[in-house]
């Protein structure tokens, strides 16, 4: 019977428990808003998790935004993705229509690949608003970041097609 009632409980709390709850909540989003967009001002109007939507299960979370340094960024897009042994957490600022405005490494968790934190290497995702994006071709290459820059390239699409699904439900 204790047996039953530990696994009642247990499923109870897994049920309950939103696995990207605190991934970036809004107060730590609000600070990264601010340093990654030099603004002053940023206020969160939406919250919204599409972590059960994206493949591999990778914690994301999308806040709907306004700030006094870019009138054209309206959503982030906090997420994470797998370099070659660790998982890092990068930022994507998009339009209203899901359109890329900026890209940011947030947190780079492993000794190698750092060099995707680039801004100009990072730089190729803007304007980006769907469509393929090939490795080596569309995005160039990163020697000794390969499976990081790899994998940043691969969600990207996901993520912006994601989000703009996301609005037209809206």
């Amino acid at each position: 019977m204790l047996r039953f009632l530990i696994f009642v409980c247990l499923i109870t709390v897994a049920g309950v428990n939103d696995p990207a709850a605190d991934f970036y909540p809004q107060g730590k989003a609000i600070g990264y808003l601010q340093k990654n967009l030099k603004a002053k001002k940023v206020e969160v109007s939406n919250r919204f998790d599409l972590t059960d939507q994206v493949k591999d299960g990778r914690k994301t979370v999308v806040y709907r935004f306004s700030c006094d340094s870019n009138p054209d960024a309206v959503f982030a897009v906090f997420t994470e993705s797998k370099g070659r042994y660790d998982m890092f957490d990068y930022l994507v600022i998009t339009s209203e229509s899901g359109q890329i405005q900026s890209v940011h490494v947030l947190k780079y968790r492993s000794e190698h690949g750092g060099e995707i934190a680039s801004k100009k290497w990072l730089s190729q995702f803007e304007a980006y608003s769907g469509g393929k994006l090939i490795y080596g071709e569309d995005i160039s290459a990163i020697s000794g970041a390969t499976r990081s820059a790899m994998s940043i390239t691969r969600d990207i699409p996901e993520l912006i097609q994601l989000l703009q699904q996301a609005l037209v439900k809206k």
